[in-house]
């Protein structure tokens, strides 16, 4: 099995910068990409100046630095390395006074043939697409979503509530911060669409309109048709997408 990959990230229409960030990796090993996977990852920072900025880029490299050199098996390799994020991010802003208080949300998606794991901080989202048909697979770290889960509120009201932005963890911020691990219960099938966002596109775009646009052939259109939907809604935040469709080996070009 093999994924094509496409990716998008837009300053908006209401930033001055962009502070979000996303990458993948695939090992050019054959034996190295059967034994680990790829992964790819989408941060969305927050911080003055341009250190939500510094922020993203540096967990999303800190996270792709400790992956490649693990030697523990892939959930947990995954899993280390948004740790590891957490710790250079964090004491990046203790180092450099311009930096104090940076922070930036962190989800990371590993895929190994048909298995599929993920480690989670913050509000940024990872999704699976299949016939159409979407499932999110992480939680939002925000006070919405918990006021939500204790049924204070509707997740109507939570898309609107002037409260959506504020989370309840994020990479960098304090000195321990607890990662959201998991997996998808079953196996992938080609055909299926891993989507990963920042909050600037899954706050603007319905689940159901995410899982029928995600099912184009062409990612890279795919992408810029998701930006190009925030922007038309407003783009109050950066916006930033990745799509990930599982083919067969012949159809492995990225």
């Amino acid at each position: 099995m093999s994924l094509r990959i496409a990716a998008a990230s837009d300053v908006g229409l209401r930033r001055d910068h962009n502070e979000d960030c996303c990458a993948n990796w695939t090992p050019s090993d054959p034996a190295e990409l059967a034994k680990r996977g790829e992964i790819l990852i989408v941060a969305d920072g927050m911080g003055g100046s341009a250190a939500g900025e510094v922020a993203s880029r540096t967990a999303v490299d800190t996270v792709i630095h400790q992956f490649q050199g693990s030697a523990e098996p892939p959930d947990q390799a995954l899993k280390l390395a948004v740790e590891a994020a957490h710790r250079a991010v964090y004491q990046l802003g203790r180092e450099k006074s311009e930096l104090a208080g940076m922070g930036t949300t962190c989800t990371a998606v590993s895929v190994r043939g048909r298995e599929l794991r993920f480690a989670h901080v913050g509000d940024s989202r990872a999704y699976l697409i299949r016939h159409g048909h979407i499932r999110q697979l992480t939680s939002d770290h925000s006070l919405v979503a918990q006021l939500v889960q204790q049924h204070l509120m509707t997740p109507e009201q939570a898309r609107l509530d002037p409260r959506r932005n504020v989370l309840t963890r994020s990479i960098g911020v304090g000195e321990n911060v607890e990662v959201e691990q998991g997996s998808y219960p079953g196996e992938l099938t080609p055909g299926d669409t891993i989507l990963i966002c920042s909050d600037g596109l899954h706050g603007l775009v319905a689940d159901e309109e995410l899982g029928h646009m995600a099912t184009q052939s062409d990612l890279e259109h795919a992408c810029a048709d998701f930006v190009a939907l925030a922007r038309q809604r407003g783009g109050y935040d950066n916006i930033t997408v990745m799509l990930a469709r599982l083919g067969p080996e012949q159809d492995g070009a990225r």
